[in-house]
Parts: C-alpha cells; structure tokens; sequence
C-alpha cells in the first residue's frame, strides 16, 4: 500500500483524537478532550505538526495569538485505554505569542 492509501484507511478508521499533554518534567496526563477528525482538516496531526488550541478563554479575544496556546505533537498512541477507533496525541503547550500571529 502506498501513503496515500494508508492515510485514507486510517482517517476511515479514527473517530477521536484525545488530546494528552507532556509537562516539563516529562509526565502526560489526560488534558480530557477529544476532538473530531474534522477538526483536524480531517487528518490526524504527526509528530512534530504544530496545532493551535481551538480553546480561548471566555471572554478574551481569540484574534489575539497571545491569548492562544500552541500544541507541538510529540507523540501518537493508537489504541490507548483499549478504544480502537481513537488515538491520542502526546502534545507539549507554550503560550502563543506575536511572532504566532500569521496563524493564531
């Protein structure tokens, strides 16, 4: 199988992304969210992929990247807690800032 058809067969199958987060001192925890493939463009994010948090907290403004959070991918698991149809990104989080305003 080529690539392509591997990322397909593997879009068909994932339902959920949950979001696990790495802190400084190397432990993940469970941040609790799971996202949709769609809200990944319909892909699952790769390791080294740069995400933006689609969280913002209520009432500040979501156009302003210091009010953002970026996710780095560096991790995936397939299969965790024994859910087949999810797999969970391993993400480190720093604070957005102005250099992160092209995307934020």
């Amino acid at each position: 199988m080529d690539d392509r058809h591997n990322a397909v067969a593997e879009r068909q199958r994932v339902t959920s992304i949950r979001i696990l987060h790495r802190d400084p001192t190397g432990k993940v925890f469970d941040g609790g969210v799971e996202y949709g493939v769609e809200q990944f463009a319909g892909q699952v994010p790769a390791i080294g992929d740069t995400i933006l948090d689609p969280g913002v907290i209520a009432g500040q403004d979501r156009n302003d990247p210091q009010n953002r959070s970026i996710w780095t991918v560096v991790g995936r698991v397939f299969n965790p807690r024994d859910r087949e149809d999810t797999v969970a990104l391993i993400v480190e989080s720093r604070d957005g800032n102005l250099a992160d305003e092209a995307f934020a």
